[in-house]
């Protein structure tokens, strides 16, 4: 951090400032060097080319899709590498707005350490979008670093709607409560290294103009103040030995905070029990990318030539099947290490 972080200019305009509103003046190079600094986490391999590196700390993330296309999974894949030791050992705070978060979820991710993970939701009575908005911004200014999912913005209800009960009358109040709420934590968003990733789903567009299309739930406010927005999209069922044992999806990247492209696209490979199957991306990736040789059905980890005589053995062993090419990547993390370090090399 630069030695200049608190100083007062120099110029009388600037003490004034400062000794009516306290040190809220900083050089440019401050602020370049805070938001230089702020590490980037991954999400899984093929997300990270898109993204261009993972997402990173101190930004607002939306994921926008239909349901069961992976939302969830892929942003409990993110809070479990977010609770690693390398990342920080992040706390994570799940807002169960849509109260569907079940043990599969929580169970269906490999890594995530559930007994540090704090679920926030309704006991007896509902809780309107102001509690549980209140509650967030109570964990991200006393909680450094803190990784909150808020599931879904779009379940969330206005506290007029809970106590008039009218459904959906006043459903266009929570555009602006979600605005109210942006704002109270644009800053400290930053200042705290904390993650706010809010899931919302599609609506219709009932503007009545122009062709009919869906737009994301939420109101325009938080699309702005988003740093990295994807859409996720469902492809097909991931299919192995005839039996169905995920699927297979798309995400879309609108923006990243990262240097994503927009439009860069990223295919994902969602596993039962597993989540996003980190080992099954870098497998794709490295036989599109030539790290791994295929010949009909055999493959050969070609990569590995050049990692020693330890390694240099296991690249000579064929593997018939991408099944078996799975098991033995998935069961050597070293393996799989060097394959991911390879790619990044590459990309």
């Amino acid at each position: 951090m630069s030695k200049n972080k608190n100083i007062v200019l120099d110029d009388s305009v600037t003490k004034e400032v400062v000794k009516k509103y306290g040190h809220v003046v900083r050089t440019g190079i401050d602020v370049f060097e805070e938001s230089s600094n702020l590490k980037i986490i991954s999400v899984s391999p093929a997300l990270d080319v898109a993204l261009g590196g993972g997402i990173r700390e101190g930004s607002w993330v939306i994921f926008t899709g239909e349901p069961k296309t992976g939302k969830t999974t892929t942003a409990l894949q993110f809070a479990s590498n977010c609770q690693k030791e390398e990342n920080g050992s992040r706390p994570v705070i799940f807002i169960n707005a849509e109260g569907r978060l079940k043990s599969m979820n929580l169970g269906g991710v490999r890594g995530l350490d559930i007994e540090k993970v704090r679920v926030v939701e309704s006991d007896a009575e509902p809780m309107s979008a102001e509690e549980y908005l209140d509650i967030v911004v109570k964990y991200v200014s006393k909680e450094p670093e803190c990784v909150v999912i808020i599931d879904s913005a779009s379940a969330l209800i206005p506290e007029r709607e809970l106590i008039e009960d009218v459904s959906g009358q006043f459903r266009a109040g929570l555009p602006k409560i979600l605005a109210a709420f942006t704002r109270r934590l644009s800053n400290v968003v930053t200042k705290q290294r904390a993650i706010i990733i809010l899931i919302t789903h599609f609506i219709a567009n009932t503007s009545g103009m122009g062709r009919k299309t869906k737009l994301a739930d939420g109101g325009k406010k938080i699309q702005y103040q988003a740093d990295t927005n994807m859409v996720i999209e469902y492809i097909k069922p991931w299919e192995s030995g005839g039996r169905s044992i995920g699927q297979q999806i798309n995400w879309k990247v609108l923006c990243s905070s990262s240097g994503g492209f927009p439009g860069s696209t990223a295919q994902g490979w969602l596993r039962y029990g597993i989540g996003v199957d980190s080992t099954q991306e870098l497998l794709i990736m490295g036989v599109e990318f030539g790290l791994i040789s295929k010949a009909g059905a055999w493959y050969r980890c070609d990569f590995l030539e050049n990692h020693g005589e330890k390694y240099s053995e296991m690249s000579e062993t064929k593997f018939q099947g991408q099944d078996k090419l799975y098991n033995f990547i998935d069961q050597n993390p070293d393996v799989m290490n060097l394959l991911n370090e390879e790619l990044k090399a590459i990309l």
